[in-house]
């Protein structure tokens, strides 16, 4: 069996993880950044093939060398193979923004329902079916410019937040959302901070999500494919002005998205190195 993903990764840049069996497998699952991931397996050249998008969120992992456990499932069977990616620090720029103190700091009459969203939205981003729906590259949701880009330091009213965890592209009222990703539709919803807004799994822990839209045209069970539109971008929830915010998590992990617009999952893997592993079935 093969094992390719890079030793090294910058924090915040999402990459590739493929295994290739010559054995059967029934199941691959990879524990990363405290999440157990589950890959779905696909036979081609009758060899057994599973993909992952994994990456780190920048502003909450840290640099250094981290531990990835690879665990091949061959029926009961399991075996475990310990691996060890470096993450690289990388410069992200800061962005100063003035906003109403209401949209910093929200009123206690908010705070409710702020904590219902938040577990709704975290049991959204949580969801990991193993079928994968993905693929390379992705499709850019709107045309515009981005405005935003990931990673970049928040600093609103003078007080720091939290680093971008995805990117603003400009977007005028009314422009089509397309879906980035092919996958079903997990959540919908109005909320205080992201306004309209649309969540959809990929498999694999991939979820992408878009805010601030005007409007949602679709509805949580509903499959769409990739470059089909969402919804209309707009200026709800907390927004200075209209644009689509675009989320990519990967097994809990927001990263940066812009890489993999262009990039193909070939491309993504030009650089890894290739690990021979021989499974200690038990």
């Amino acid at each position: 069996m093969n094992v390719q993903f890079p030793s090294s990764v910058g924090i915040g840049k999402p990459f590739v993880l493929r295994v290739t069996s010559s054995e059967p497998l029934t199941g691959v699952e990879v524990v990363w950044q405290g999440s157990v991931v589950q890959l779905g397996v696909s036979v081609w050249n009758d060899r057994y093939i599973a993909l992952g998008l994994l990456g780190t969120h920048v502003g909450k992992a840290k640099t250094g060398d981290h531990r990835l456990t690879l665990r091949l499932l061959a029926g009961g069977k399991r075996s475990e193979h310990p691996f060890s990616i470096k993450i690289t620090p990388v410069q992200y720029k800061e962005d100063r923004l003035t906003l109403p103190e209401g949209m910093v700091t929200p009123p206690p009459s908010a705070l409710k329902r702020i904590e219902a969203e938040r577990k709704l939205t975290g049991a959204a981003l949580a969801t990991m079916t193993a079928e994968r729906r993905w693929g390379l590259p992705i499709v850019r949701p709107v045309p515009g410019i981005v405005t935003s880009p990931y990673g970049r330091r928040r600093i609103l009213n003078g007080k720091p937040r939290s680093p971008h965890g995805g990117v603003d592209f400009r977007a005028a009222t009314g422009t089509p959302v397309l879906s980035a990703l092919s996958g079903y539709v997990v959540l919908t919803g109005d909320h205080y901070y992201a306004g309209k807004s649309v969540y959809i799994d990929s498999g694999g822990g991939v979820i992408a999500h878009y805010f601030h839209m005007d409007t949602a045209d679709v509805k949580q069970g509903d499959f769409v494919k990739a470059g089909q539109v969402v919804g209309k971008s707009g200026v709800t929830g907390r927004a200075t002005g209209p644009h689509l915010h675009f989320g990519l998590a990967l097994s809990g992990q927001m990263v940066d998205p812009e890489p993999l617009f262009s990039a193909t999952v070939a491309q993504m893997l030009e650089k890894t190195a290739l690990r021979k592993i021989i499974p200690k079935w038990k």
